[in-house]
């Protein structure tokens, strides 16, 4: 008797589950005209005094995924008035030039993108950077020779070696151990510390910001490659130069383009110190909207497995009517009139260090798209 009791508690409980997440599910067109005016309608609730809306994929080579976000970006620009979109991308390089050339060629050269780019350029929307990591073709041609007249037209005297060491650097990164060596890498961060207690450098902050960001991107490739101690250095960074556009730039509105993993909203463990977007949140309360998209079938992710998957109650494609539809899940809204979502855990593909976890607590939305496909570069 017991154990009947028990069975039919378990499947009332996950019936009750399961329709309370249904309500908050709502399919999308196809991936052309993805947003449907029911969804415009809770951008909208969710959207009134966000100044920045992050928009996350799943991995760097999902060209689905980039598709999918398009659709959003053309929503947030000409129906929200967002005219800055800031990438996963080098912050010195495209705070200066805002070309699509400093950014990823997974972004930048894509055929994914390629509508992305002219939808851009076509309304005059600003592209920004964020990552520490100086690897643009402008921050190769022109960090030394800016950070040089820096120096000079602010009468700061630095170690000779410096800007040698710097310039060596910046066109050796990857290879930074091997080229310079731990006592000048080591010598190198020491000149940046020097340069930033001096009274001159704290006051110009756009030169604090770059020698902050600059600092960490010899941390991290100081580091062994194979460590993930680089992870935590790179997360708190992009952090901080996000928050530094958003604060230097208060009258812009930012839509935020970067992978899944960087932009959630709450530090778990088992992030390892992939945690950019929480420690935005912290220093930004309540200005962020956070949507996560994911493809589902994929060539590496056949259809039958998904299918599997739609079967299992642990896992969160269990909640969705069909696979072979496009869906929105309002997480915030489940969140908000069911405080005990925030804490229920699935299985996932949204592509955190861990699968099973609390999807609902670590984006505002998620978005499903079903037919996925590789990211593809013109021929």
């Amino acid at each position: 008797m017991k154990k009947i009791i028990f069975l039919i508690f378990t499947v009332v409980s996950l019936n009750s589950i399961l329709a309370q997440v249904e309500k908050n599910i709502h399919e999308l067109n196809t991936i052309e005209n993805l947003l449907t005016d029911d969804v415009k309608d809770i951008l909208d609730i969710n959207l009134t005094d966000k100044k920045v809306v992050f928009l996350g994929e799943a991995e760097h080579h999902i060209g689905s995924d980039f598709l999918a976000k398009t659709e959003f970006v053309k929503y947030l620009v000409l129906e929200k008035g967002y005219k800055d979109i800031a990438f996963e991308g080098d912050f010195f390089g495209l705070y200066f030039d805002h070309s699509k050339i400093n950014l990823y060629s997974f972004w930048s050269r894509s055929v994914q993108c390629k509508e992305l780019f002219e939808f851009l350029k076509k309304h005059n929307v600003t592209i920004w950077g964020f990552d520490n990591q100086m690897g643009s073709g402008y921050t190769w041609t022109n960090f030394t020779n800016k950070l040089t007249e820096f120096l000079k037209d602010s009468s700061i005297n630095i170690n000779e070696n410096f800007i040698d060491l710097t310039e060596k650097y910046i066109k050796n990164r990857k290879k930074a151990n091997k080229v310079l060596g731990k006592s000048k890498l080591e010598k190198l961060v020491s000149d940046v510390d020097e340069l930033l207690e001096n009274d001159k450098v704290k006051k110009d902050k756009l030169w604090t910001q770059f020698l902050k960001s600059y600092k960490s991107d010899i941390l991290i490739n100081s580091t062994n490659k194979n460590s993930k101690k680089g992870i935590p250095i790179r997360d708190s960074q992009m952090a901080s130069n996000l928050d530094f556009l958003i604060k230097t730039m208060p009258e812009k509105k930012f839509i935020v383009w970067l992978a899944n993993a960087h932009m959630t909203k709450y530090e778990y463990d088992f992030m390892k110190g992939q945690i950019m977007g929480s420690q935005f949140v912290n220093m930004n309360p309540n200005v962020s909207y956070h949507i996560a998209v994911s493809s589902m079938i994929l060539p590496w992710r056949n259809e039958e497995k998904i299918k599997k998957w739609s079967k299992d109650k642990e896992h969160i494609i269990h909640f969705l009517p069909s696979i072979e539809e496009n869906y929105f899940v309002d997480s915030k809204r489940l969140i908000n009139e069911n405080a005990e979502y925030e804490e229920k855990k699935f299985d996932g593909i949204f592509n955190l260090e861990k699968n099973k976890t609390n999807w609902f607590r670590h984006f505002d939305a998620l978005v499903f798209i079903s037919k996925g496909e590789k990211v593809k570069y013109p021929k």
